[in-house]
């Protein structure tokens, strides 16, 4: 059956002059028609949002699917949970980002099998979650960041075989840590080597890991904190930068110039006090504290700049789930408009993932994701906070936490 969305307010795309009671006409799971004045088939399914603010719905830009900062365990210690344990917490977490209005996402790096998994069991209809894109293994050096998060591949040639072996499984970007090394297997060795522009991979490592990328038709994500790795990927035509928060004024030109998204800048972890860094046991340590508030400094200072120069920012929870508005709030209190905040979590990322298609927007054709909030976010962008109503692909997404721990609900 078709339905009808009917708003106190529309807004079809951030860029674009919201719709007073406007009306969003859904067929088969697609959009087929948009505005304040659309042919309304007959006995029509009414989803009646007239108190409520609708919008598209929400993409997350980066996450891991089974790591969840909200259990308050150092990152590492999650790849110590039993794989039963981590899988279902992936499959509360998923459903938590969409019950928060997330619909479509992208997952940088987890257990093995775990991303194509959960693509898989959601596009069939048998876990509840957003569409995901994948990276299937993300990839480091030996001596890099994170082993518990990602393979290793040294060398250009290891490089373009574990690239091609992703590939053959699935996966729909590359992810590479390209920053930050770690000497020691401790979390405080993991510690210290991360918020550092330290060149995890070389030039010619890193040239060629996108030239294969691309000769396969995969784009390339890069976690990369700052420094010279950073801009050897720009120059490279990576497509998107995982975090930057090291940026400095050369890299807002650089950015400019190679056209790369720049994802995940984890702006809760640095400006909000009540879920990030200084809510962590680590927060105690001096010269953590003092690396964390450079990092803060610079994305404080540069960010903006980023986006007043025409980068595209893509907004990202990263491990901890359901909290998407958190960023964007975070990126409004460091001077951005709302409109760019939107994009942030709607156009820009569904353009990055080569879905501006089908979603992103509300136009016809489109896939029918749309959320209603309690609040008008173009005049204050925390109400996307306030989700009343998540749809995707026609279907109204109903009690998806339902009988869960508080810890899944912000």
């Amino acid at each position: 059956m078709s339905k009808v969305i009917k708003s106190k307010l529309l807004i079809v795309h951030p860029g674009r002059e919201p719709v007073p009671q406007g009306m969003v006409v859904v067929d088969k799971g697609r959009v087929v028609g948009v505005g304040a004045e659309v042919d309304v088939p007959p006995n029509v399914e009414v989803v009646d949002c007239s108190a409520y603010t609708v919008m598209p719905a929400l993409i997350d830009s980066h996450v891991h699917i089974t790591i969840n900062n909200r259990f308050h365990l150092p990152l590492s210690a999650h790849f110590d949970l039993d794989a039963t344990t981590a899988v279902l917490r992936g499959a509360m977490n998923l459903r938590s980002d969409l019950d928060t209005g997330v619909t479509t996402m992208r997952t940088l790096g987890d257990r093995p099998g775990v991303e194509k998994a959960f693509q898989g069991a959601i596009d069939r209809g048998e876990a509840v979650g957003p569409r995901l894109k994948v990276c299937v293994r993300a990839l480091r050096p030996r001596h890099g960041t994170a082993p518990f998060l990602c393979f290793p591949a040294d060398g250009e040639e290891e490089l373009r075989l574990k690239i091609r072996e992703n590939f053959s499984r699935g996966a729909d970007w590359t992810k590479l840590f390209i920053t930050n090394v770690r000497r020691g297997d401790a979390f405080e060795d993991y510690i210290r080597g991360d918020l550092t522009d330290v060149a995890a991979y070389s030039k010619r490592e890193i040239d060629a890991a996108i030239a294969v990328s691309h000769d396969l038709g995969l784009p390339v994500a890069a976690h990369a904190i700052g420094g010279p790795a950073m801009r050897w990927a720009m120059e490279a035509g990576i497509d998107s930068i995982e975090h930057a928060n090291l940026l400095t004024e050369e890299d807002v030109a650089l950015f400019v110039k190679s056209g790369a998204y720049l994802s995940d800048p984890n702006l809760q972890l640095f400006f909000d006090d009540e879920v990030g860094f200084a809510s962590f046991d680590t927060w105690a340590w001096d010269w953590w504290r003092e690396r964390v508030e450079r990092a803060r400094e610079l994305t404080a200072k540069y960010l903006p700049e980023a986006v007043r120069a025409g980068v595209k920012v893509c907004l990202g929870t990263d491990s901890t789930h359901a909290t998407l508005w958190r960023e964007a709030k975070e990126l409004v209190g460091l001077g951005v408009s709302e409109v760019d905040a939107l994009k942030a979590v709607t156009t820009n990322t569904a353009e990055m993932l080569g879905m501006a298609d089908c979603v992103g927007h509300l136009g016809v054709g489109m896939f029918a994701d749309a959320i209603a909030l309690d609040g008008n976010p173009l005049e204050d962008i925390a109400c996307l906070r306030q989700v009343e109503m998540v749809m995707k692909e026609g279907e109204v997404i109903a009690d998806v936490l339902s009988g869960a721990s508080d810890i899944f609900s912000d």
